[in-house]
């Protein structure tokens, strides 16, 4: 089988090359990527492509201006053959081994994803994996129902069933057979969405605890984050969800690790060692 993966990416070509490095340094054969950024950033992009595909099968395609991350994916997967692919978001680097992970893919014929947490570059660690729960027929909430299965495959650890995963990871070809992304998502929604598609099927998500991917978002790019998180285009995909599901909220709460960065975490003194116990350890021998 091909080691294939998927990249979408938009405007931020330092970091898309460094995502492509690790693409290329995991063994991953063939990337496809999609680009639907600002005309000033397409040449940038299409000479980190080049450079990789010195290397490895990679190919860009290009799209009108803010096509969107829902259509950018569906027209990647619609090329691929193989039963399953990676996909990655552009700021997104996958350690070395990441294909020895795969054979999760093939324990049982539904599982529509597997996929990791991550690591920011503030030292934020987060796996926003949860079950989906309808409070009052109107209420989206996040739930974690138990029990839950572990696979340990070559030494990474999966949980599942779960409902929604983080979208960094392997994801099934033949669920895409029956499911696309809903491409009225430009960017926010989109992946509630395709969990709510799946939600009442057979489909089952998994999700790796041992390992995390880095996460190279970086919050001080004001001109990226202007994009990436427009409130007017957040607005138009949240109406339009909550329209076509029949909802009113959608109410953060349980996940499986919430952000929580190491320098929060409480550090409880306590007494290792002291002169005396080793004293007294002596005199007792003697």
């Amino acid at each position: 089988m091909k080691r294939v993966a998927i990249v979408k990416t938009f405007m931020r070509p330092d970091i898309f090359k460094a995502c492509m490095e690790s693409l290329i340094a995991s063994g991953t054969q063939e990337v496809l990527v999609a680009f639907d950024g600002p005309p000033e950033y397409w040449d940038a992009h299409r000479e980190i492509v080049y450079w990789a595909n010195q290397r490895i099968d990679a190919e860009i395609f290009r799209f009108p201006y803010d096509y969107g991350l829902s259509a950018c994916r569906n027209r990647l997967i619609e090329l691929i053959s193989e039963p399953y692919f990676l996909m990655v978001d552009d700021d997104v680097m996958v350690t070395t081994n990441i294909w020895y992970a795969s054979p999760i893919m093939e324990t049982e014929k539904k599982i529509a994803a597997a996929t990791f947490g991550w690591l920011e570059k503030n030292i934020f660690f987060q796996i926003d994996a949860w079950d989906v729960d309808i409070k009052d027929g109107k209420i989206l909430s996040k739930k974690l129902r138990w029990p839950k299965e572990l696979r340990s495959i070559n030494g990474f650890v999966f949980a599942l069933p779960f409902d929604f995963v983080p979208n960094q990871g392997f994801w099934s070809r033949r669920f895409f057979d029956e499911f696309q992304w809903d491409e009225h998502f430009i960017i926010e929604g989109e992946h509630e969405d395709i969990a709510l598609q799946a939600w009442p099927t057979e489909w089952k998500f998994a999700v790796c605890l041992n390992v995390f991917l880095y996460h190279m978002h970086d919050r001080e790019d004001e001109k990226y984050e202007n994009q990436r998180f427009s409130k007017e285009k957040a607005a138009r995909s949240w109406i339009y969800f909550f329209h076509k599901w029949n909802l009113k909220e959608y109410r953060d709460g349980d996940y499986l690790l919430p952000y929580i960065s190491p320098a929060i975490i409480i550090k409880n003194e306590t007494i290792r060692e002291t002169l005396d116990k080793h004293l007294n350890h002596l005199r007792w021998q003697y």
